[in-house]
This record gives structure tokens, sequence and C-alpha cells, in this order.
């Protein structure tokens, strides 16, 4: 399993080719950082959707993927579907957008008590954060916030300047 952070093909969540799960899906306010990226009000709703990533039976990552309204305008309201259905659904509403561009960072944390849970680790243990912002016509369309269970992952470096995070086998340092 590998999640390209290079220069390679920009894609939406929920693709063909994507390996994440939807879990359920939210409107609610978004933290006052998230909603300064994604340049709504601070008190503006969005779609969250909760996503998980397993490897071999095990969870390895869990995402968040916030949505402005405007990104998912034909989305219905009262009769939408709930959970994992509403997720698909959100999602489905970003692939008819064209999508510009895409733009990751990548930093180390430790995980909060619902990361934690999600990925079967204790609160504080390390863990890998990938953002990742999805720019659709000059804005920001969406927001992805993925924690990754360190001890799954690693960060390796190739030719081309890419990152890629693989799950696999921990290598014991000699």
């Amino acid at each position: 399993m590998g999640v390209s952070l290079g220069t390679g093909p920009h894609t939406w969540p929920g693709g063909p080719e994507d390996a994440w799960q939807p879990v359920d899906c939210t409107a609610a306010v978004p933290p006052a950082a998230v909603a300064e990226v994604l340049e709504t009000g601070l008190e503006e709703s969005v779609h969250i959707v909760r996503r998980s990533r397993v490897s071999q039976g095990r969870p390895v990552a869990a995402e968040l993927l916030y949505v402005p309204q405007s990104s998912a305008p034909e989305l219905p309201g009262i009769d939408a579907p709930s959970g994992a259905a509403r997720a698909r659904a959100v999602l489905r509403e970003l692939q008819r957008l064209e999508l510009d561009r895409q733009e990751n960072a990548v930093e180390l944390g430790s995980a909060g008590a619902d990361d934690a849970k999600e990925l079967d680790r204790l609160p504080g243990a390390p863990v890998l954060v990938v953002t990742t912002r999805f720019v659709a016509a000059g804005r920001v369309a969406a927001l992805s916030v993925a924690t990754y269970r360190a001890d799954t992952c690693r960060l390796t470096f190739g030719d081309a300047g890419g990152v890629e995070i693989h799950a696999g086998p921990q290598r014991q340092a000699s």
C-alpha cells in the first residue's frame, strides 16, 4: 500500500483506485484553522467525511475530509442518506469538479483520543499526519487530514523526488 505525495497525477478522493473506506459523514462547523483554509465562515457548516484505511486486517490510517457545501451543491439536503452512504454521495459530488491540483504536507504528531481509538493505539502514540488541499476552480474544494500509524508506515524518497508512505513490516535497526 502506498500514498503518493509526489508530483504524479492528481485525483479526487473516492476514485476507483482509492483504498480508503467511507465510514460516516456529518455536517458540522469545522475547527477554525480548517475554516480558514477552506475560506468558509467560522460558523459555516461543512461536510465532514470520515474514512479509514486497513491493511492486512488492521487499521493503518484514519482520515477526516472537510468539504464545503459549495463543493457538493447537488447533494440533496433532507433526503440525503446517512453514514457511509452519505459519505459516498459527497465523494461522488467531488468527482464532478475539475481538479486543478493538490498540495500535500507531512508532519509528525501524536495521536489524539479519537484517532488513537480508531487506529487501535494509545493516546499520544506517534503518527504521521498527511494534509492534502484539493484545489478546483482556483479555490480549496476539500481538505483532507489523514493520520497514519507510525509503526506501520515509513517515508521513502525516490529519484523523481516523490514521497510515498508504505505500510509493511517494521525494520529493526541493527
